[in-house]
């Protein structure tokens, strides 16, 4: 009794990364033998179907603006109220694809990644077919806002975990790969929805966009698979003691903060640039520079992983998202330094969603990963939806300058924060800066 009262909780924390790390390695094991009774084709096979269903779901969010500029500007041209309500709907869409994490993740562990987003792909389709068919902005919230929102929560998070399984060596390049769809996804989907709402109406650009969500995302869904899948496990086993976890909770905690701030840099950006005399359209390319960044910055960061480690390569990527906001953003009012801030931001925001859910499987073990990424989205969910309006409610105060001072100092805390949370995950793995962990 008194040698358990003597052992310190530091002590117990090494023992857990100790007991954590014995068991990725067995399980490790266990998938390579899983993984060598398939062809080597499936596993990018698995990929290309991640990828290009992260493209479809994140591309269309990405691509909302152009509608909602559209709608703005012309059929409700002099009805603010109207107008105002059509800005909940990105908000709508980026709460629910956080909101259903958690089920959709604990789905496709215990019944099936396949039929999973073979759902979520029919609910997307459907979404865009009803709001097709709206007239008033509260029923494209519903439409493109919910029921798309939820086809989007599940097959993100399964799409995002599912490839992992498939490699041990280069784990992290496959989840890099995989994720890098979004940005790619917006690159090609918004110049498209651009394309077919001047040439036909916001209307038929929806049922256009049904129509290739269904065809491709159909035929993607069939590949979307895991080496294994765990029969053993029920919805009656999940353990809601894992919150208990001080390892958890400051992962989850992390994950709330990069998600209340990921989105506003983009929303806001623009307008920023356009106060200090840049063009709109020039605006419009610097954010491109910045999704490029981060598609790029997904891959390379993804591949970084493999060699420096998951959890090295997940601080670096805060640290460094934490400083192109506090230190270069308030900076950026020329386009040589715009383009730096996209470049910086860009590249390390996205790197972020590579080794994030990497992080979770190096910490709590690959065989729940699905599941516990979507929980920590789930958790998160508040910050998805708290993250424009505050930075909004933020430039309507008085005094907040053309610097964007309270923007920036807002968005740069909360990714320091983040960042702080993964220096503790990574100090209670490993005390020691050079071992790659």
């Amino acid at each position: 009794m008194y040698l358990m009262d003597s052992i310190d909780e530091k002590d117990i924390d090494a023992s857990a990364a100790d007991d954590v790390s014995t068991a990725t390695d067995i399980t490790n094991s266990a998938i390579t033998d899983e993984i060598k009774e398939h062809p080597r084709y499936t596993r990018y096979l698995v990929i290309a179907s991640c990828f290009t269903i992260q493209g479809l779901s994140c591309g269309v969010v990405h691509s909302w603006g152009v509608q909602q500029e559209y709608l703005a500007n012309n059929t409700y041209k002099d009805e603010p109220q109207k107008i105002k309500t059509l800005s909940y709907i990105g908000t709508l869409m980026f709460f629910s694809l956080y909101l259903w994490g958690m089920p959709a993740g604990w789905i496709a562990e215990v019944w099936s990644y396949r039929n999973l987003c073979f759902i979520g792909v029919v609910i997307m389709a459907l979404g865009e077919v009803l709001a097709s068919f709206c007239s008033e902005p509260w029923q494209l919230c519903i439409t493109q806002g919910i029921v798309f929102g939820v086809g989007i929560g599940l097959v993100f998070g399964p799409t995002s975990t599912a490839p992992a399984g498939w490699f041990t060596k280069r784990r992290g390049l496959a989840t890099g790969i995989t994720v890098a769809g979004v940005g790619v996804g917006g690159l090609v989907i918004a110049p498209l929805t651009e394309f077919l709402v001047r040439t036909t109406s916001v209307a038929w650009s929806q049922r256009i966009t049904a129509f290739y969500i269904l065809v491709l995302g159909t035929i993607s869904c069939w590949f979307v698979r895991v080496p294994t899948q765990n029969t053993r496990r029920s919805f009656r086993s999940f353990n809601w003691r894992e919150f208990k976890n001080r390892r958890f909770a400051v992962h989850a905690a992390m994950v709330f903060f990069v998600t209340a701030a990921y989105i506003v840099p983009y929303t806001y950006l623009p307008e920023f640039w356009v106060t200090h005399g840049i063009s709109s359209q020039t605006a419009s390319v610097l954010i491109a520079v910045a999704n490029v960044a981060s598609s790029v910055g997904r891959i390379v960061t993804g591949f970084s992983a493999d060699y420096i480690g998951v959890l090295n390569s997940l601080v670096l990527s805060l640290g460094i998202a934490s400083v192109s906001c506090l230190l270069i953003w308030p900076f950026a009012t020329n386009i040589g330094v715009g383009v730096v801030m996209g470049l910086f931001y860009g590249f390390t925001a996205g790197g972020y969603w590579s080794v994030a859910p990497l992080a979770a499987a190096k910490l709590f073990g690959i065989e729940k990963l699905a599941s516990n990424t979507g929980t920590f989205y789930t958790v998160s969910a508040i910050g998805a939806w708290l993250g424009n309006p505050v930075g909004n409610a933020i430039l309507s105060g008085p005094g907040h300058g053309t610097l964007f001072l309270g923007m920036s100092i807002y968005i740069g805390v909360l990714w320091f924060s983040a960042f702080v949370m993964a220096v503790v995950n990574r100090a209670s793995y490993s005390k020691r800066l050079i071992d790659i962990v």
